[in-house]
């Protein structure tokens, strides 16, 4: 018997995504310091919109993440849709690896994310170099990279115990299998 709140649960969820998407866009444009940056914030969207994707994909369709990320392209006036891009695709590879990561441990998640973030820092740094756009220097690309990395095991955490975004189990994937 299929389950009756299954449908609800899901729309509500995938708001739930988009409202913390924009307060993650929100606070990151307060203007906390007067002064010149010193340190990179971390891509507190990346983050989110990575792990919801691998633990579960269902609430964040690609849809809602390039619109998300769009926004924030224009809010932090970056080449629309440039950021956008990269992020759909890491987004799509980790709905593809995470049935197969779910066995492995936290570990293994937070070493494929780290390497995940990294690629696409890098590529969206890359892409701005092939089209000979401006763009911060490596350390700070790097720097950026690192804090997103590490305040990633913070929004796996959130979001499981506050939110119920976990992993799927056996059961849910053999169902989804099946229809």
């Amino acid at each position: 018997m299929a389950d009756t709140n299954a449908a609800p649960r899901l729309w509500l969820m995938r708001a739930t995504f988009l409202a913390l998407a924009f307060v993650a866009v929100f606070l990151r444009l307060l203007p906390l310091e007067t002064g010149p940056a010193r340190w990179p914030a971390p891509d507190v969207l990346l983050a989110l919109s990575l792990a919801w994707s691998l633990r579960r994909p269902e609430y964040v369709p690609a849809l809602s993440v390039a619109a998300t990320i769009l926004l924030a392209d224009f809010f932090f006036q970056r080449p629309p849709g440039l950021m956008a891009a990269i992020v759909v695709l890491a987004c799509g590879a980790m709905r593809k690896r995470g049935p197969g990561l779910r066995d492995a441990g936290f570990l293994a998640e937070l070493l494929l994310i780290a390497l995940t973030i990294l690629a696409v820092m890098l590529a969206y740094r890359t892409a701005l170099t092939v089209f000979v756009l401006p763009r911060p220097p490596l350390g700070m690309t790097l720097l950026q990279a690192v804090f997103t990395m590490a305040i990633y095991p913070f929004v796996a955490l959130a979001s499981q115990l506050c939110l119920g975004v976990r992993a799927r189990t056996n059961a849910e994937l053999a169902a989804g299998r099946m229809t």
